[in-house]
């Protein structure tokens, strides 16, 4: 009789020895609940595969909205000197005049609102909260009224530079902004000349400051007790802010008309009223079509020294002067 033929070593036996193994391994696994579901074992010879399900998709990631990161470092910045400006108000002995005490209050009513209108804009394009609000909103050290007047005066190159590389609209928003924060600064004391090197608008500026020299010489006239005293002092003003904005200028002036006869005290109010919110309104013009930062810098200092001046004859602080916002 013949003898069957022994499994060679390393073969059935090994497979075997694998099989069992494997499935011993899955089964103690399984009880343990560390197999789950998806798993499947597959032999195929003698090799083992074990298949696992697909791993899910990335998370797409968001997609900055347009000027985000300008408009979050903008509000960061609101956000600090509103701070400031609340901590202050709660200090008397930092603010020692109502005056003080009421352009404080004016700025910080307006420029929260500027924080809100900005916020409002981001969120509208789907940027979360949490990524406007993350940064910090200390005062920043600002212990005095000079200090905040030095920090709202305090833009620099690369400030202008970034609101002229941002689009249109952006461009207008922030300009317009800027101008208010450095009209606190003159309000609170701060000397915010024009710069020494004129702009691509300097001459769209000189254009705009002669009207309200030559205005403010009637409203002079025309006008009697404290409003010819008001109107003397106001005429002073702008005019060294003509001679500021001309200098170095070869332009010659020219003569201008009123908008309405003036010939009482009640109708040189009105005109002083009038020219200097037509100037304010001006703002986004004389920065042109496509300013550069120059323009833009140029444009917001007119503009504040005109805000600051204007408050005396009944045109108020704004949050986006010369802006339908």
């Amino acid at each position: 009789m013949s003898v069957p033929t022994p499994p060679a070593l390393g073969g059935s036996r090994r497979r075997l020895a694998v099989d069992g193994v494997t499935r011993r391994s899955l089964l103690q696994l399984a009880a343990r609940g560390v197999v789950g579901t998806g798993l499947v074992l597959s032999v195929a010879g003698c090799g083992l595969r074990l298949d696992l399900p697909a791993p899910e998709p990335p998370v797409p990631t968001r997609k900055q909205a347009p000027d985000e990161a300008l408009l979050v470092s903008v509000i960061g910045d609101l956000s600090q000197i509103v701070a400031a400006e609340k901590a202050l108000l709660s200090d008397p002995s930092a603010v020692r005049t109502a005056g003080t005490r009421s352009t404080l209050s004016t700025l910080l009513r307006l420029q929260r609102e500027q924080v809100t209108v900005l916020t409002g804009r981001l969120t509208n394009d789907g940027v979360p909260l949490a990524a406007i609000t993350a940064r910090p909103t200390a005062g920043s050290g600002i212990r005095s009224v000079g200090e905040l007047a030095a920090r709202l005066d305090s833009l620099g190159d690369s400030d202008w530079a970034a609101v002229a590389s941002a689009t249109a609209s952006a461009r207008e928003l922030l300009t317009s902004a800027y101008s208010l924060r450095l009209a606190g600064a003159a309000l609170l004391g701060r000397a915010v000349a024009m710069p020494t090197a004129a702009s691509p608008a300097r001459e769209a500026l000189i254009t705009r400051t002669r009207p309200l020299v030559y205005a403010f010489e009637v409203v002079a006239a025309q006008s009697a007790g404290a409003q010819r005293s008001r109107a003397v002092a106001t005429l002073d003003r702008v005019t060294s802010l003509e001679e500021e904005v001309a200098a170095g200028s070869t332009t010659v002036p020219t003569g201008w008309s009123l908008p309405f006869p003036v010939t009482t005290p009640a109708a040189a109010s009105r005109l002083a009223t009038h020219v200097f919110s037509a100037a304010i309104a001006s703002l986004v013009d004389v920065a042109g079509p496509s300013p550069t930062a120059a323009s833009l810098r140029d444009s917001a200092r007119w503009s504040a020294r005109v805000q600051s001046l204007a408050i005396d004859w009944s045109v108020p602080l704004t949050p986006f002067p010369g802006t339908n916002e």
